[in-house]
């Protein structure tokens, strides 16, 4: 409980340190919401105006201040071009991202386990030798090229899905689901790809250990040796590494939510950023970083819970 407290306090003081860093970036960018809201025939004399109604002639500190208890308090403020709380503009954005990102996730573990796993154990064989090509190819692919090919694969020559065609989850669950496969895979990848590699590494490097040696000469085969004894001791940095992958699918989807005319996070981002909506951005970037914060920290409680060593090393 000690370990467990000391990463919460470490996690809400990198938050903080996040959320000042954006507030003071967009206070000294160039660029300012009033004018752009009024357009470029405004006088002076209407957007000094506006600047004062919108609370942006307060001084940098008190603005920081009051939009940071607000935001404690779940205010996460108004939309300037939209005209309505943060909060409502969101709340419809973020189950949709959510959800093409657990998707790619879950896609990601349940494809480059098993073939990670299959190509150590058939280590030189042609099969595993085609599978390292074909590594090699996907993970040159950006995520949003892979979104074009299988947009012209199955959308437009497979007639799969319809390309542009989002459905909503509000319209049908299962229509939402539907659509939200191929920029799932998409995602996932290269993402699977480079797990395949990073797990097919671990490994083999943990193959000739002496503890392995020891578990064959116990008489176990080498399908127990690879999965109660060199999985478990490989995992570490596979954990690290699918933290991070998560982390950077739910940051990294905007491109493909352009590419399959998905409306979540991204767009609203996109849009926002162009047309100087600073507080849907600052909103948007804060619990992006307060998301990474907790994976971050979940990933060290799983470590924990896979190798009891870590365990002793915090308790000393």
């Amino acid at each position: 409980m000690k370990y467990v407290g000391k990463k919460i306090v470490t996690m809400c003081i990198t938050l903080l340190l996040v959320s000042f860093l954006v507030f003071l970036c967009f206070s000294v960018i160039p660029g300012d919401p009033a004018l752009s809201k009024l357009g470029t025939e405004a006088t002076p004399e209407m957007v000094e105006a506006l600047r004062k109604e919108m609370g942006l002639d307060r001084p940098f500190f008190v603005r920081y201040g009051d939009w940071l208890w607000s935001f404690v308090k779940g205010d996460m403020g108004k939309s300037y071009s939209y005209e309505i709380p943060v909060s409502e503009l969101l709340v419809d954005k973020v189950p949709i991202t959510v959800t093409m990102s657990v998707m790619s996730m879950l896609m990601i573990i349940g494809l480059a386990m098993p073939i990670g796993l299959y190509t150590t154990k058939h280590e030189g064989s042609i099969i595993d030798r085609i599978i390292y090509a074909l590594n090699q190819v996907i993970m040159a692919i950006p995520a949003f090229f892979s979104g074009i090919l299988i947009t012209l694969l199955f959308g437009i020559i497979l007639k799969l899905f319809m390309p542009g065609g989002y459905v909503s989850y509000t319209t049908s669950v299962a229509g939402f689901l539907g659509y939200m496969i191929f920029p799932s895979i998409a995602i996932a990848l290269p993402k699977v790809a480079m797990t395949v590699k990073l797990l097919r590494s671990g490994l083999l490097g943990e193959k000739n250990k002496d503890y392995v040696r020891t578990a064959y000469s116990r008489g176990n085969n080498t399908t127990n040796v690879l999965y109660k004894h060199i999985l478990k001791n490989a995992m570490l940095p596979i954990i690290t590494f699918l933290g991070m992958t998560f982390t950077d699918i739910i940051a990294g989807s905007i491109v493909v939510e352009q590419v399959f005319g998905i409306p979540g996070i991204g767009r609203i981002l996109l849009t926002s950023i162009s047309n100087r909506d600073y507080p849907v951005v600052m909103a948007i970037i804060v619990c992006l970083a307060g998301a990474v914060i907790i994976i971050n920290g979940l990933v060290d409680l799983v470590y924990q819970w896979v190798d009891p060593r870590i365990r002793l090393e915090e308790a000393s």
